[in-house]
């Protein structure tokens, strides 16, 4: 099993769907920290824009819930904005189609769908988030270019994946 928590709107094939809420692509209503499935169940966590939705001293307890789903060898792969990234487009007046794309929502959201689940309660960097992966327990984080949100692919974001030993 593989499953994409924080999935909202978004199904993707080979994945089931998890969120807090009912939303197009769950599969099973949950909060990200307490998902219903077994220990050692789960091939790849994989959350896309989910990590800056939780307070800083909750994403530990998010993690360890992660690390308890996965089998040994089994992928965490998080996608996110980048808080430096974010900051230095804003600074530099990033130009284009949705400015505030690229750096004002990457920081707290985007405020446009007037949803609570959708606004940022902090910012992570590989270099934040690392550390903490592996005081979990996950080995190897690795920082990689997103595969989702196009938009901020390389200027924005960051992708970060680790294993379960």
């Amino acid at each position: 099993m593989r499953i994409n928590v924080g999935c909202g709107g978004r199904v993707l094939k080979g994945y089931t769907g998890v969120d807090i809420v009912k939303r197009p692509g769950a599969d099973i209503i949950a909060p990200a920290d307490k998902i219903p499935l077994p220990d050692g169940s789960c091939e790849e966590v994989l959350a896309v824009h989910l990590v800056e939705h939780v307070h800083r001293w909750e994403a530990e307890g998010l993690l360890r819930e992660w690390f308890r789903l996965l089998k040994p060898g089994g992928l965490l792969a998080l996608e996110m904005p980048d808080l430096i990234k974010c900051c230095r487009n804003i600074v530099e007046g990033v130009k284009g189609k949705h400015p505030d794309q690229l750096g004002l929502w990457g920081c707290y959201g985007d405020d446009r769908m007037k949803d609570p689940y959708m606004m940022h309660k902090t910012g992570w960097t590989f270099s934040t988030l690392a550390p903490l992966v592996v005081k979990v327990g996950f080995v190897e984080p690795t920082e990689l270019d997103t595969e989702f949100h196009t938009a901020g692919r390389i200027v924005r974001d960051f992708r970060l994946e680790a294993r379960k030993p």
